[in-house]
């Protein structure tokens, strides 16, 4: 078995980074495939190219490389970018077979409407934005959905709320948050507001009664007298 997904690299640029400089200008990025026991390779990708690829199937897909007409089934390990302009500018290639285990991080989503933390007065927060498995390189999820429909306050959702897929097991805790439902500081603003009216309003019924029961009392004494 080996992946749909097939990206073309060539081998023989030059090392350094004055020559890594010259191939982004040209639209391609240095990268270099490792593991399995075989040399690494420094190879260029083309930039749009492997762009359409991650976009297609996501980041840890497994991507067949074809390097040179030579079959290299891969991972994307590690990709580093501009931090200014958020270009891709150097990939490493993990090489794997189908059978091995590997630990990923995959994205999660929130899907659904919230509308019971709505009703309650809070508002959604996501506590967790990728979760770290081990799956078999063959079935590594691509992404979660964390279905936020029925969470509440009292009801968030966790790791063990996720469709996991088979042989993909989550390196954290299944009670682990992934969201919560989370009052506005506006909302318990208003709550705290209305409970001081509540407690002025009990306060003054309060004291009514009580200055209504010193007057039965002055009359009673009166009437004695």
């Amino acid at each position: 078995m080996s992946s749909d997904l097939k990206l073309e690299a060539e081998t023989g640029r030059a090392l350094g980074s004055r020559s890594s400089r010259r191939l982004r200008r040209s639209d391609k990025i240095p990268a270099i495939v490792y593991g399995q026991g075989s040399e690494p390779l420094s190879v260029t990708l083309d930039r749009l190219k492997f762009r359409a690829a991650l976009n297609a199937a996501g980041p840890n897909a497994v991507i067949t490389l074809d390097v040179d007409g030579s079959d290299h089934l891969t991972i994307v390990k590690n990709m580093q970018r501009d931090p200014i302009a958020n270009r891709v500018t150097h990939v490493d290639f993990l090489r794997i077979d189908l059978d091995q285990r590997l630990i990923v991080d995959v994205p999660i989503t929130l899907v659904g409407e919230a509308a019971i933390v709505g009703r309650e007065g809070a508002v959604v927060q996501q506590q967790m934005m990728t979760l770290t498995v081990e799956a078999p390189a063959g079935n590594i999820p691509q992404l979660f959905e964390a279905d936020i429909t029925e969470m509440s306050i009292d009801n968030p959702v966790r790791v063990s709320d996720l469709d996991m897929g088979s042989g993909v097991v989550p390196q954290a805790e299944e009670d682990a948050l992934i969201a919560i439902g989370q009052r506005s500081r506006a909302a318990i603003a208003a709550e705290e507001a209305e409970a001081e009216k509540d407690e002025l309003q009990e306060g003054e019924e309060l004291d009514a009664e009580a200055s209504d029961s010193d007057e039965e009392a002055s009359d009673d004494a009166g009437a004695d007298s």
